[in-house]
């Protein structure tokens, strides 16, 4: 790369260009800025020419940065990043929060009331913001897939040492199965018996179990896990939060102390450090609150 780069570079051109690869293709990156994808490309050509580099290789499915487009990209994408959020703060301060949220969240706490309450409130008193909610069990690259908030469970790292942490809540765990199962399989007196009985789980709590165990099933579906416990299929470990109504009404039973296992924590991650838009911070507000009081 040039020390003394042309001075007909633009700012808005290398803003494009970083576009075109958080976006994975120009035609999405057109889209995401309201151009044509014409003009998005004939703009990517000039600042290739004015770079005296090329900085992306074009094939009919993707794109692939140059050694001299990483840099660049290396470079601008942060700055980029921060002057693009600080002109949208600006804009939208002191206005109604409005447009797209995309938060991303594990199926164990998808499933929950709590979380349900939550976004319910959020949509009563943010009816401009459109929201998405995804289920991930696994930490997300949230600039490159233009989403907002991850809940994420401890034990799994953000893909960046950037992004923002903060601890939601810790959530307790249940071993339970039905009547009719325990009747015919007796109990468990530990953790490590478990292996002479049929062991239900999912990818969040066999973290909290004894390696080595057998599963008779593996499943991320907690809302299977559930459905078969309570058809004696098996003994679950599952969310107290998710089955406290089962254990009430009598449809499961506790084998195991809950003190038996590890609570899993949860925490909200989120990729800008300075400025969030009003729509996220309300957003982030909104689970802090409701959490601290769990």
């Amino acid at each position: 790369m040039s020390n003394h780069p042309d001075s007909s570079v633009s700012f808005d051109d290398i803003y494009l260009f970083v576009l075109i690869v958080r976006h994975k293709g120009i035609s999405s990156a057109a889209q995401f800025a309201g151009l044509q994808r014409s003009k998005v490309s004939r703009r990517l050509q000039e600042l290739e020419k004015a770079l005296g580099h090329q900085l992306l290789i074009r094939t009919t499915r993707a794109i692939e940065l140059t050694q001299q487009g990483k840099w660049l990209y290396e470079q601008t994408s942060n700055p980029i990043n921060t002057l693009v959020d600080a002109s949208r703060l600006m804009k939208e301060h002191h206005l109604t929060p409005k447009g797209r949220l995309k938060v991303a969240i594990p199926p164990a706490l998808g499933m929950t009331e709590i979380f349900s309450q939550l976004i319910e409130q959020y949509m009563k008193e943010y009816t401009e913001v459109k929201l998405e909610i995804e289920h991930h069990v696994q930490s997300l690259d949230l600039r490159r897939e233009n989403i907002d908030l991850q809940i994420l469970p401890s034990y799994i790292e953000p893909l960046h040492d950037d992004y923002i942490q903060q601890r939601l809540i810790q959530i307790p765990y249940s071993m339970v199965a039905s009547s009719e199962y325990l009747a015919l399989n007796g109990y468990p007196d530990n953790v490590a018996q478990l292996n002479d009985f049929h062991l239900l789980a999912s990818r969040y709590n066999k973290s909290l179990l004894p390696q080595g165990l057998d599963y008779q099933l593996f499943s991320d579906d907690l809302n299977l896990l559930q459905r078969l416990a309570i058809s004696s299929k098996g003994i679950a470990l599952l969310p107290s939060i998710l089955i406290e109504d089962k254990i009430e009404n009598g449809q499961l039973i506790e084998v195991l102390p809950r003190t038996s296992f590890t609570d899993l924590t949860i925490t909200l991650v989120y990729p800008t450090p300075s400025y969030l838009p009003e729509k996220t911070r309300a957003m982030v507000t909104l689970f802090r609150e409701t959490f601290s009081y769990q």
